[in-house]
């Protein structure tokens, strides 16, 4: 990835990517004042203790920690595509390899709700999916990748905690994702998952082609896009 000119302030996008409309409008708002978009990290995500709705009857946690992700990787692939090479990084979590089985009927609703089962469920997503999507990709000079940036002391740790903290400070998490974003080597490689800046093997499920596409067409079912 070669050096590039940083901007003397950064610009500041909001929105609330629990509502698939303003995922939407922030891909275009963010389309329309960037020349170029070298990498996408797709950081956010929510552990919710307690069973929330997202619009369209889809569960908080699902909307946020994986079909947000998707969809403003969508909205934003043609931006990355014309700054190729360009990167996708999605933040997982260990917390994927702890599904033993995925609950098909319960997606994407989960009213039979648990909180911790309802957060690994979408990371194994995030984890599944990015392997599909950089199928996709290949050839495009656009790689996606995903990782887990360790326990990190955050308020998502300590919604799971119960408002104990504990874990690294957010920095080193941030060191974690700026290395797949930037590392010469991470460039190199797609459809891969990391756990801190080392590459290893996902759970057999996120390695699962079939579980990798029941997740790939559901979410893109749900968040509306007929192709990619």
């Amino acid at each position: 990835m070669e050096a590039a000119a940083v901007p003397e302030q950064p610009a500041l996008f909001i929105a609330d990517l629990s509502v698939q409309d303003r995922v939407r409008d922030l891909a275009e708002e963010v389309a329309g004042a960037c020349d170029r978009l070298d990498v996408l990290i797709n950081n956010a995500g929510v552990f919710m203790p307690e069973r929330h709705v997202a619009p369209g009857g889809i569960e908080m946690t699902f909307a946020v920690n994986y079909l947000a992700g998707l969809l403003l990787t969508h909205g934003l692939l043609p931006l990355l595509s014309k700054s190729a090479p360009a990167r996708v990084v999605n933040v997982a979590s260990i917390a994927h390899r702890s599904v033993r089985a995925v609950d098909w009927e319960n997606i994407p609703a989960f009213e039979d709700y648990d909180a911790y089962g309802a957060y690994a469920t979408s990371k194994l997503g995030v984890a599944a999916c990015t392997a599909r999507l950089a199928s996709v990709l290949d050839g495009t000079g656009v790689t996606a990748n995903s990782l887990h940036p360790g326990v990190i002391d955050t308020k998502l740790l300590r919604a799971y905690t119960g408002g104990r903290d504990g874990g690294a400070p957010p920095e080193k998490g941030a060191a974690v994702e700026a290395h797949l974003a930037t590392s010469p080597d991470a460039g190199e490689v797609s459809g891969r998952y990391f756990e801190a800046t080392r590459w290893t093997r996902p759970s057999p499920l996120a390695l699962d082609a079939d579980v990798q596409e029941r997740f790939w067409e559901m979410g893109l079912d749900l968040v509306g896009v007929d192709r990619w």
